[in-house]
């Protein structure tokens, strides 16, 4: 075949080739992709804010009015804490996760909590871990249903362990966390402003705790985390190996809330399939741990203990009271003040109780701040009105008109829920439980005519005015009385 056909032949086939390409991409177009744009008006939210959704700019306006927004995840939380004067830590994370695990890390991170504690023991190796309890069972549980010492286990045992569902005791698939991994998950996550509260829960050597130490530094940063614990021994081992960082001194619970946590759990025995199975242990724990604590409770708010604890701390230190300990030892937040020193209060008989003991006091009188199983909206709106309505904001769909119907007392931490009375005219207190919007109020109508009173004061009794006008005429009929 001559060259110049061949050319002409190849050139064709090429022609023929792109045509194809061509035709084939048109026939399988690719997907167009929808770029979500905020609305103007929604703008100024925080960058998890949910901006998308039926009503949503109403609904976010109304909100605002109240220093609170609607989170993407479906929280609501406020736009500003900043008059929320009292620094708020997430006790073991967020309450509503599962303890020792990320999530409980990252929800207390994103409900804007100052600072989150976690505890933090040692494994037989070695491995430092998040973990409370001094065995398994109760939060987290063996594959194999058995129960173990933590100071017994390996990480590679540590790890086998599952998480326990708190609303329903169920078995999660998930497995607790190392404290390495809960520095890293903290420190991805956190804000400038927020700090990690680790609490020491093993008696460790010099050793131990400088890895601890050194692995906060490196994952964390010297400025976003604190120690605490209810070894002083263990603090002051801290202290000569950091001699900058925050360390509290954690005072065991009160005897009177010792004796009330272990009445609750006699009571859950008899409810709870998982406190039922374990009655015993439970029984036994309780008890023991009650004796012993009786014999060996110090109370350190005194002046005289205060600055002997202060001279083993070193002069960024503080010590946690029981919020029983604190309401009866008035004054302790004023003297821990003047020796340089920060008081913290938790409670041991549920955050209720805690918070109920708080709105007694004064806003001065407050402790520096609180470790509790809340959300700082709660906390914020109970002690400092946080989410007062500003009635700015005129609100024109169902939703916004009823969000901005509600009472200042309103529980926005069950938002979801609340939405189920809508309709109806009722909301969900933070205080009183179901209660409704509109409320009668008695109406009170002054006299029209004062009493007077005779020379000595004492009233004249006199008739009240009778309306003696008389209005359409009603006939009534009765039956004749030899009607059968």
């Amino acid at each position: 075949m001559p060259s110049r056909q061949l050319s002409t032949l190849l050139l064709y086939s090429i022609l023929f080739s792109s045509f194809f390409i061509l035709s084939a991409c048109k026939s399988t177009p690719e997907p167009v992709k929808t770029v979500h744009v905020t609305p103007k008006k929604l703008s100024h939210l925080p960058y998890d804010a949910a901006t998308h959704g039926k009503d949503i700019v109403d609904t976010q306006l109304a909100l605002g009015d109240r220093n609170l927004y609607l989170a993407s995840n479906g929280n609501i939380k406020m736009l500003s804490t900043a008059q929320c004067q009292i620094d708020i830590s997430a006790h073991r994370g967020d309450f509503r996760q599962p303890e020792s695990s990320y999530n409980a890390i990252s929800a207390a991170l994103n409900d804007n909590f100052n600072s989150v504690e976690i505890d933090v023991m040692l494994l037989g190796d070695g491995t430092w871990v998040n973990h409370h309890d001094s065995q398994t069972g109760r939060a987290t549980v063996h594959y194999t249903g058995e129960r173990f010492k933590l100071e017994r286990m390996n990480l590679k045992e540590f790890k086998r362990l599952k998480l326990r569902d708190k609303h329903n005791n169920n078995l999660l698939n998930e497995r607790p966390i190392t404290a390495k991994e809960s520095f890293k998950i903290f420190a991805a996550q956190r804000l400038p402003n927020q700090k990690l509260n680790v609490e020491i829960k093993s008696k460790a050597n010099g050793q131990k705790l400088l890895e601890l130490d050194n692995m906060l530094r490196k994952y964390v940063g010297h400025e976003g985390y604190y120690f605490s614990s209810s070894e002083q021994d263990t603090l002051v081992k801290l202290r000569g190996i950091n001699p900058i960082v925050y360390l509290g001194f954690v005072q065991g619970g009160h005897p009177t809330s010792i004796d009330i946590l272990r009445s609750d759990l006699r009571k859950g025995a008899s409810n709870d399939a998982y406190y039922l199975e374990n009655h015993t242990n439970i029984e036994r724990a309780s008890n023991y741990g009650t004796k012993r604590y009786r014999s060996r409770y110090q109370d350190h708010t005194s002046t005289d203990a205060l600055k002997k604890l202060r001279a083993k701390l070193g002069y960024n230190s503080g010590i946690h009271l029981d919020i029983r300990s604190y309401m009866q030892n008035s004054g302790v937040k004023q003297r821990a003040q003047r020796l340089g020193m920060k008081v913290y209060s938790y409670s041991l008989n549920g955050t209720d109780y805690h918070q109920s003991q708080l709105l007694k006091l004064s806003k001065n009188n407050l402790p520096d701040g609180v470790i509790v199983d809340a959300t700082p909206y709660k906390i914020c709106q109970q002690l400092f009105n946080a989410a007062v309505p500003a009635q700015r904001y005129q609100a024109v769909t169902d939703l916004g008109q009823y969000i901005v119907s509600l009472p200042v007392d309103a529980d926005f931490d069950r938002f979801k829920e609340m939405l189920g009375y809508q309709h109806e005219g009722y909301y969900l207190s933070l205080t009183s439980g179901l209660k409704s919007i509109y409320s009668a109020k008695a109406k009170v109508v002054p006299a029209s005519t004062p009493t007077p009173l005779l020379e000595h004061g004492f009233p004249t009794i006199t008739d009240e005015k009778i309306d003696t006008h008389t209005g359409d005429s009603i006939i009534l009929t009765l039956p004749s009385s030899n009607a059968k």
